[in-house]
């Protein structure tokens, strides 16, 4: 009754038979039937033995039979060995298709072999033999020491300092005391300042002068910071350097709690100074670097591995140290004239001489190095080795065409927003002898065309979908989008980076890079001699900073040209952009006038 009343299922598949049951089978069909009824093997189809191959009725099905001598499955076409997997059933159900999918054991192939365990062990203990460890020459310094811990004690202390608040712009403060001096000190004086070694090569004609720029002292002061924060660093932590004298000390520890009092440490930050560079610095047994400058020094231009900086890397660093050096000793002199001023400046400049005579400028030209540059090709000089790395020139030009369409594609789609518009120009006069404030090409009445800087605003206004961008009417009143115009002035910085970067590369030798980037394109009241001309049909920038200029005492303009795509998107932007970029510079700072003046 109980299989009547069972619902109907659907009948399933015979399951697929394994090798073993085969095996059994056919090993069942061949003894003698002296089984019992019981364990007869009713229900399934014997197997059959044909040309050593075992046959089993499912297995003909797929074309497949057992091999008789070696137990494995083979196909009965290509007469190839299956090799025996593992396989799931991934889903299970009534029906003719079952769905297969072949399963590994990961945990068995993830443990391994012994010899594979032998070999991670051994590889583990020569791991520290196999490292590369450089170790540098003069090692007595770092051996046995932590490099980040030295390295801390030249950092450039900052303004939440808690040992040595305000060091620096008492420095600086010191420094800017010093510059007006130059005005007040003989020619002599100034040209022995100057003069690396009086006695060997003579007295230099060009006398000791301030920078060109105001922003360079601020880096020129930089190792002084950090040579003060090293001595005031090693007093406070009671190991203070072998040699200290208690003079030194004795400052340092008042220049410690009285450095941020402004103007009343600057006698502390010269009596200190004079005394670091004046004294005769016995070395000690233990070969420890006893004089606190080139104990600097050798912190300053300490990498973490270990090693130091090459020689053409520290000279920067030493005349930064020489400069401040020669300043500092003219205001010793400057003390002098002061307690007595019937004394001569030039006798007190011949008995600091010694200390401030330089010995280290030539460091980099006496030391041996081999070459960062190795040419390949001698003849056409188109290809070389730089550091290892193969460059060809061709690859260059490579880079410099991307970087001209990624500048044109920058302006076409990211400045003037898909507009098609553009200043149309011949030829541009400029008056290269005009002196007025203010003016530039662009300012010419000859060029009417560019005179008119006011396209681009209105083209962004007049036009809905660029108006919409940039502002919105608010009860009969335009409100800019701030964030859209920062944006915008986002994109057209990178703009102006994109053609530094045409500039320095391909209008011959590179500027200076902090002259570049303060040109100008009109004359103003500090700087008559404006930065961008137009020499005969070439857009020019005009530099100043030449090498040869210390050697002269005169500064000279260098015209570097700029190439053709350069020199008309300049003079697009100058045309078209620049008046925009004030306006929203003006919309999005309005608290801030300084910002649109940048403009």
């Amino acid at each position: 009754m109980s299989d009547k009343s069972a619902p109907a299922t659907q009948q399933l598949p015979p399951p697929l038979p394994s090798l073993m049951s085969v095996m059994q089978s056919h090993s069942t069909s061949t003894t003698q039937a002296s089984q019992l009824p019981s364990t007869s093997t009713t229900g399934t189809t014997p197997a059959s033995h044909t040309n050593g191959l075992l046959h089993h009725t499912y297995l003909d099905s797929l074309n497949l039979a057992v091999n008789a001598e070696f137990h494995f499955l083979t196909c009965q076409i290509c007469q190839a060995a299956l090799a025996p997997v593992n396989i799931q059933q991934l889903r299970k159900g009534a029906g003719d298709v079952q769905t297969f999918w072949e399963v590994q054991n990961v945990e068995a192939n993830s443990q391994p072999t012994l010899y594979q365990s032998l070999v991670d062990s051994l590889l583990k203990e020569l791991e520290p033999t196999l490292q590369v460890i450089q170790t540098p020459l003069d090692g007595c310094m770092v051996a046995g020491m932590d490099i980040k811990q030295l390295c801390s004690l030249v950092a450039l202390p900052k303004n939440d300092d808690g040992d040595i608040p305000g060091l620096k712009d008492v420095v600086e403060a010191y420094y800017e005391e010093a510059i007006p001096l130059l005005d007040r000190t003989g020619e002599l004086v100034l040209q022995r300042l100057n003069s690396p070694d009086p006695i060997k090569s003579g007295i230099s004609n060009t006398p000791f002068h301030k920078h060109l720029y105001k922003s360079t002292m601020k880096k020129y002061i930089l190792p002084v910071v950090a040579l003060l924060a090293m001595l005031i660093r090693q007093e406070y932590t009671g190991r203070p350097f072998s040699g200290s004298n208690n003079k030194l000390m004795d400052l340092l520890a008042v220049l410690r709690i009285n450095g941020s009092e402004g103007r009343d440490a600057l006698p502390l930050i010269h009596e200190g100074l004079f005394e670091v560079w004046t004294i005769a610095w016995t070395p000690q047994e233990d070969r420890e670097i006893v004089d606190p400058t080139e104990r600097c020094l050798a912190l300053l231009t300490l990498r973490q591995d270990g090693s130091f900086k090459e020689p053409h890397d520290v000279t920067g660093i030493v005349a930064k140290f020489e400069y401040c050096m020669c300043l500092t000793f003219l205001q010793e002199i400057h003390h002098h004239i002061q307690a007595d001023p019937r004394s001569d400046e030039l006798e007190h400049c011949l008995a600091l001489e010694n200390f401030f005579v330089e010995k280290t400028r030539s460091l980099a030209y006496d030391t041996m190095s081999l070459p960062d540059v190795w040419w390949t090709d001698t003849k056409t000089w188109k290809s070389m080795l730089y550091r290892g790395d193969e460059i060809h020139f061709a690859d260059l030009c490579k880079v410099f065409k991307e970087m001209e369409a990624k500048l044109v594609q920058f302006w076409e789609e990211g400045i003037l927003m898909g507009h098609d518009i553009r200043v149309e120009y011949d030829k541009i006069a400029d008056d290269l002898i005009n002196k007025d404030v203010g003016y530039s090409f662009l300012s010419d009445a000859r060029n009417p065309q560019l005179t008119c800087q006011d396209q681009l605003v209105k083209k962004f206004l007049q036009d809905e979908a660029t108006f919409a961008h940039f502002a919105m009417i608010r009860e009969g009143t335009i409100i800019w989008n701030r964030h859209t115009l920062q944006a915008w002035l986002k994109s057209y910085a990178e703009l102006q980076s994109l053609l530094l970067f045409q500039a320095q590369m391909l209008s011959g030798a590179p500027c200076h890079g902090t002259e570049l980037t303060a040109m100008t394109y009109c004359n103003t009241q500090t700087q008559p001699t404006r930065n961008l001309a137009v020499l005969g049909k070439h857009i020019s920038l005009l530099c100043q900073y030449l090498k040869t200029s210390t050697l002269t005492g005169k500064d000279k303009l260098v015209p570097h040209a700029l190439d053709g795509i350069t020199s008309d998107i300049l003079v697009q932007d100058l045309a078209l952009a620049r008046p925009f970029a004030e306006v929203a510079a003006r919309a999005c700072f309005p608290d801030k006038p300084e910002v649109a003046d940048l403009y």
